[in-house]
């Protein structure tokens, strides 16, 4: 199967867990006059009926275009400003909200897989957008499986890639993400930071809105090791990649204390903060910008962004789920589609 060419962006949508709030937050997103107003392709890469359901009669009568199949031979022309459905299959037989299944994790799995696929084959002009996945389940089924960043390394076969969150107060990067805190420290290297660090310089106007942006780096100890008398990663490592960095990017500082960083960041002192950990940054994140957080992976060769939140099985299939976060990841898709086309 082959998308026929168009000048218009084209994002696969993955649905997320069956079970979580992924059809729902999606389907309320791609319902928004903000959205649709984007007028780009949408392609929902997942269950059919799910999909559905989720949408709802009138809804589904109003956005709905076409299903196809990822094994269907040809070539498929989608419908505009519509919404387009590629079905990976097999058809979920059992699908409760709140309730992740061994079926509805491998579905999930698959979708990712068939979306990322399709970046490959299609020539520009597109990205993908993933709704939540519940971890533990699908590495329940795919042993191994840590998160959706370091599966779509595996995919796209990256030596690193660079997770980057941004949010409307605070872009965060952590250098090290989904390990143990108590390998944190023996994992980081200056080259993990200078690269880290690269990944973001190569796309600061995706993650900051500009090119000369200040970086500010996060200290790993309490008051950034006070001279090593409370450990030395400061000395050996974060300094010297700091150092590295700033012979080429002059507008970087640090290693700044993660107890004032943030507050200097949020003060708009600072326009991009690098920490050592997954929580170090995530925390704060969240706490101002959880509504509209949007994950976003640097150095994949494509584009994928992500609601910063999880499948929030406790309120799925209320309509409770707030599509902020959603949504600001599919219009990040599209900006990052234009950054990266010199639009």
């Amino acid at each position: 199967m082959r998308i026929l060419p168009t000048s218009k962006p084209r994002i696969f949508i993955t649905m997320g867990d069956p079970a979580g709030i992924g059809p729902e937050i999606t389907a309320k997103s791609l319902a928004s006059p903000d959205i649709r107003g984007l007028a780009v392709f949408f392609v929902m890469v997942g269950d059919e009926n799910v999909i559905r359901k989720a949408f709802g009669p009138a809804r589904e009568r109003e956005l709905f275009s076409c299903r196809f199949s990822f094994e269907e031979p040809g070539e498929i022309r989608l419908a505009e400003d519509r919404l387009n459905i590629l079905d990976p299959g097999p058809a979920l037989n059992n699908v409760r909200p709140g309730e992740t299944t061994a079926e509805g994790a491998r579905k999930a799995l698959e979708c990712i897989t068939a979306a990322a696929r399709m970046l490959e084959k299609e020539e520009g002009h597109c990205a993908m957008v993933t709704a939540p996945v519940a971890k533990s389940a699908i590495a329940a089924v795919h042993p191994g499986f840590v998160g959706h960043t370091e599966f779509l390394q595996k995919i796209f076969s990256k030596e690193m890639v660079t997770m980057a969150l941004i949010g409307n107060s605070l872009r965060v990067v952590p250098v090290t993400r989904h390990i143990p805190v108590h390998d944190i420290a023996k994992t980081l290297t200056a080259d993990l930071i200078i690269k880290t660090i690269r990944h973001v310089i190569g796309s600061l106007r995706i993650v900051a809105g500009k090119t000369d942006a200040r970086i500010g780096v996060s200290a790993l100890n309490p008051h950034a090791g006070e001279n090593g008398n409370i450990g030395r990663e400061e000395i050996d490592i974060i300094v010297p990649a700091i150092d590295a960095i700033r012979a080429d990017y002059p507008n970087i500082e640090g290693p700044i204390p993660a107890d004032v960083i943030f507050h200097q960041a949020l003060a708009k002192k600072i326009d991009v903060v690098i920490s050592m950990y997954h929580d170090q940054c995530l925390a704060p994140f969240k706490m101002v910008d959880f509504d509209n957080g949007v994950n976003v992976t640097l150095g994949l060769g494509h584009i994928r962004t992500s609601p910063d939140h999880g499948t929030a099985f406790d309120i799925a299939g209320k309509g409770l789920a707030s599509s902020g976060s959603m949504e600001h990841a599919i219009k990040l898709a599209v900006k990052s589609i234009t950054c990266s086309t010199g639009e």
